[in-house]
């Protein structure tokens, strides 16, 4: 049984401990930041003060996967279906804005200029498509990942081995071609 409720738990029970599991994550934060600002004003030293941000990261992300553990890939991949929209909606837009994502798109602009902005918009407008036009079939087809769907929907491993194995593929493949093109 995780921190979250369990299969027996109805959507208004769910959606009462998913609002108080975010307002004590949210007040929790708040209140670290402060505490952390606090301690630098006091002298505490910057290298302290980021090895207690990333113990807290650690410790917080470590508690979330013990405390809502499952063996059900409904639970796993969407919660059993229960997450209200407006979550599901900050958990994308979070995914999109993430460290990796602003400072990607940062550097992209700084290196290239006003022509990075095409890789920004292709981003943004590629993340936008797949979600409205890929995830419905998904959802209703009942798998929760693209290999997962091909494999189901092909008969057999080798679609999935295949689609796995794109994402590493294909960077190494462009990188190949714009080598030998520049050759």
């Amino acid at each position: 049984m995780s921190v979250f409720g369990g299969e027996g738990q109805s959507q208004g029970q769910f959606q009462k401990s998913l609002n108080r599991v975010f307002i004590f994550y949210g007040v929790g934060f708040a209140a670290f930041v402060i505490a952390l600002a606090v301690l630098e004003q006091m002298g505490m030293h910057r290298d302290y003060i980021g090895y207690a941000f990333l113990a807290a990261t650690v410790l917080l992300y470590a508690g979330i996967g013990v405390m809502s553990r499952t063996n059900d890939a409904a639970e796993y991949y969407v919660a059993g279906r229960r997450v209200p929209a407006i979550y599901n909606g900050m958990a994308t837009g979070s995914d999109w804005m993430s460290a990796a994502s602003f400072i990607g798109m940062a550097g992209t602009l700084y290196l290239t200029g006003y022509g990075g902005l095409a890789f920004i918009l292709g981003w943004t407008g590629g993340y936008c498509l797949v979600a409205l036009f890929l995830a419905p079939y998904l959802r209703k087809f009942g798998q929760f990942t693209i290999p997962d769907f091909l494999g189901a929907r092909y008969g057999g491993n080798m679609a999935r081995l295949i689609v796995s194995l794109l994402p590493s593929w294909c960077p190494s493949f462009m990188w190949w071609l714009r080598s030998s093109a520049l050759a």
